[in-house]
């Protein structure tokens, strides 16, 4: 339901020119400053995302540290320097009075655009479109009622004059059932049947990509047919692809399908989301909907029989991570999105599943005796899902669902499978936090949880509540299909226990596949995917339960050249050129012990006694999504 009991907002005239309710909004100095607020939320995680990567992950950039860094560079540019505590309330409340009582979308989107160029957040045609791609959606979710004036106050002039609790914590409610006592699974009887799971995951199909094209051009995706062309001294984008900024050509994901012969044959497929490319300042419907069309037919095409299970990414949606909660009804809501879902993946789903699917993007069925598959709307845990802003409290009621399909069962005596995009350990702390909780108290139940988006390849360790030591589940981070930023395209391959009576369905092992796109790109060569890793031989592990990761950190933390072999696959083979060292690497691993969010106690084991950056600064995010 809407924040401090706004009534949710109806249509929104629009008027180029001021109006009573303008002038109620305040002085323009703090009405810019209230648009940068606004374009803080809508645009930096969506937009900055062009920066080229460089060898250090970036730290976790909550909601309080994003605006942390960028409210003195809004007070600075405008002046408020001396703005007191009262006045700001004062001007905040005559602020949301006028856009409660008559919004103008057009001039926030103006000023919302001469605002995005003055702090050069993207380039000035940039600005222009993402504006306009956001502001609708934008100035709904600020008219249902964001920021109070206290909030709004207490960001821009500390505690004393207010308090930040857009997301405050909230809990899921777990049965009454006591938890069973953990039971690691028995490994596998020799011959016991195997299983081989495709996963596919950020696919990121650039429509527009154009060989020869500048791939470093200064809009956040280039190799495009408006990237221009480059210098002479440097050459052009690559027909496969690029080691830059880019997207993907349809070919070389028509390559990857047809060339997954070698890697095969699959049981079943997991594919998890963001099928269309990075240009979100510059997106429809009607784009978003061809990109899920097209490639959804040609998955079909290549797999054939293989039966595929879906998840929703962020970049599904236009604008780009904007997924409202299903209490948003009408032509703001995802029911367009959720529905062409549905239609195009019908012969993959049962009717159960289109269901929920339909209503909320998540879903859960039965792909053979003893399994029972999840497949999450990750979207309503993102940091970037503006629409959180309204309510933040168990989006959809998901998490209280997914402990309904997990104790149902624990009950039949059933093992799970979690697929989604956003890995739990990136998002909003409440629903990270909710959701690290009952993973400790399903252990038994779940067999596997298997992610995306950061781009690279690597994985996330759960541990016991009580002490944060015992290693109880791990979730898979797979790298992207896409390039982008300067990667080789790739795909994973999950060995696990098969399809028997009594199979505890975990992982087994796991394979990744890439195409060199240095070779690929020679002239008159043809593309060759081919096996990076296999990840038990590679890293010298017994099995690929828990505990094993959670020993492949600590055995990297004191081994560079184990480090090294990692942060190289990490990258898919085409790591950055600037070294990692050891604050590097800290982060790094401690990013493979951060399945939840805003929790640098799980990291306290890495940094040695008076050494080295402290835990608190140890809470990486990678740099790609």
């Amino acid at each position: 339901m809407p924040r401090h009991g706004v009534s949710p907002g109806q249509g929104h005239p629009r008027s180029g020119g001021e109006t009573e309710s303008d002038r109620s909004r305040g002085s323009p100095r703090l009405r810019l400053l209230w648009i940068g607020l606004a374009l803080a939320l809508a645009l930096p995680d969506s937009l900055v995302l062009w920066a080229p990567a460089g060898a250090h992950p970036l730290p976790s950039q909550s909601h309080p540290a994003r605006f942390g860094r960028l409210v003195p560079q809004l007070r600075n540019a405008f002046g408020w320097w001396n703005l007191t505590c009262p006045v700001c309330k004062g001007l905040f409340t005559a602020i949301d009075f006028g856009l409660k009582k008559e919004p103008s979308v057009a001039w926030m989107g103006s000023m919302a655009t001469k605002l995005c160029k003055l702090l050069k957040i993207a380039p000035p045609t940039v600005c222009q479109s993402a504006v306009q791609l956001f502001e609708d959606d934008m100035v709904e979710v600020w008219t249902r009622s964001v920021l109070s004036p206290s909030e709004a106050c207490g960001l821009l002039l500390g505690n004393t004059c207010g308090h930040w609790d857009i997301f405050s914590s909230w809990n899921i409610s777990l049965p009454a059932v006591p938890k069973p006592s953990p039971q690691p699974p028995k490994p596998p009887a020799p011959g016991a049947p195997v299983s081989r799971i495709l996963f596919l995951t950020d696919l990121h199909w650039d429509h527009d990509y154009l060989e020869g094209t500048d791939p470093d051009c200064e809009n956040p995706l280039c190799c495009r047919q408006d990237s221009g062309l480059p210098p002479t001294s440097r050459p052009g984008a690559g027909y496969w692809g690029e080691y830059s900024k880019c997207d993907l050509p349809l070919r070389t994901l028509e390559s990857l399908l047809s060339g997954l012969g070698p890697a095969g044959p699959f049981d079943m497929v997991y594919w998890t989301g963001d099928i269309p490319a990075h240009n979100v300042w510059h997106q429809s419907r009607q784009d978003q909907l061809r990109a899920l069309t097209t490639v959804t037919a040609l998955v079909k095409k290549f797999l054939g029989p293989v039966p595929v299970y879906p998840a929703v990414g962020n970049h599904e949606s236009t604008p780009v991570n904007g997924f409202p909660p299903p209490f948003i009804e009408g032509n703001y809501s995802s029911s367009w999105l959720y529905g062409a879902m549905a239609k195009v993946w019908e012969s993959w789903l049962p009717a159960e599943a289109l269901h929920t699917l339909r209503i909320g993007g998540f879903y859960a069925l039965s792909p053979r005796p003893g399994l029972r598959l999840i497949s999450l709307n990750m979207n309503f845990c993102s940091r970037e899902n503006f629409w959180l802003l309204i309510n933040s409290t168990d989006p959809a009621g998901q998490l209280q669902w997914l402990v309904g399909e997990l104790q149902a069962a624990e009950d039949r005596g059933d093992k799970v499978h979690i697929i989604g995009h956003i890995p739990p350990g990136h998002c909003l702390k409440s629903w990270s936090w909710n959701y690290y909780r009952i993973v400790a108290r399903y252990e038994n139940t779940l067999a596997g949880q298997f992610f995306g988006h950061t781009h690279v390849d690597e994985f996330e360790v759960f541990y016991d509540e009580e002490t944060l030591s015992r290693p109880l589940s791990v979730a898979f981070l797979a790298p992207s299909a896409t390039t982008y930023i300067s990667l080789n395209p790739g795909y994973r391959v999950y060995q696990i226990d098969g399809n028997y009576p009594g199979s505890s369905h975990v992982v087994l092992d796991h394979e990744t596949y890439i195409l060199n796109l240095t070779q690929a790109n020679e002239p008159g060569a043809t593309p060759h995917w081919q096996r990076l890793y296999r990840a038990r031989e590679t890293y010298g592990l017994p099995n690929a339960l828990p505990a094993a990761w959670h020993d492949l950190v600590y055995r990297m933390r004191g081994d560079t050249q184990l480090f090294q072999t990692f942060w190289f696959l990490y990258h898919k083979g085409h790591p950055p050129s600037e070294p990692c060292g050891m604050p590097c690497r800290l982060t790094t691993l401690c990013a493979q012990l951060s399945a939840r969010s805003d929790s640098p106690a799980l990291c306290r084991h890495l940094v040695p006694d008076g050494g080295l950056p402290d835990v608190q600064s140890l809470q990486p995010r990678p740099p790609f999504c």
